[in-house]
């Protein structure tokens, strides 16, 4: 799965259409970790002129979920089941980064914590959430991740060429 999410981020550092809607800029995908970042652009403010909620509660759970897709199996699925976030001081510009990682990896339910913090280093949010690896019944052949296949036609006509 490494493999996989490392190329489909070299082809898109958005990674996913809603995070590219939001900027969302994916840094970096360790095993069981994750960094994710953007800007907060006028566009995702809210009435007070502070970034949204949503786009921040957004990015962390971009995070958590990349976290957790980057220690499972290449033939499995994840889903985040719960995930509470708290406030910690409004963001008003400037870059923000959610820093995600495992807790504890279990066979089907896994938790994880996940820190948003501004340019300075400043603790903007905090995030827990729990993320389920559903077994291949549960799946039911939803484990191809978006983008997965042009960058597997990219592979295929890569070994081709050198063949």
């Amino acid at each position: 799965m490494q493999d996989l999410l490392d190329r489909l981020q070299q082809r898109d550092e958005a990674m996913m259409p809603y995070a590219k809607t939001l900027g969302f800029k994916v840094e970096s995908i360790p095993a069981g970790e994750a960094v994710v970042s953007f800007s907060c652009s006028t566009r995702l403010h809210n009435v007070f002129g502070y970034t949204h909620g949503g786009a921040i509660f957004s990015i962390a759970d971009t995070a958590v979920g990349l976290a957790h897709l980057a220690s499972i199996g290449q033939d499995q699925t994840a889903t985040t089941i719960e995930c509470s976030i708290s406030y910690i001081r409004p963001a008003l510009f400037g870059t923000l980064r959610a820093t995600a990682r495992t807790v504890k990896q279990g066979r089907m339910l896994s938790f994880y914590e996940c820190d948003i913090a501004d340019e300075g280093g400043r603790l903007m949010a905090r995030v827990s959430a729990t993320m389920m690896t559903p077994d291949e019944h549960q799946s039911r052949g939803r484990s191809e991740l978006y983008g997965a296949d042009t960058v597997k036609l990219d592979a295929e006509a890569l070994a081709s060429d050198v063949a």
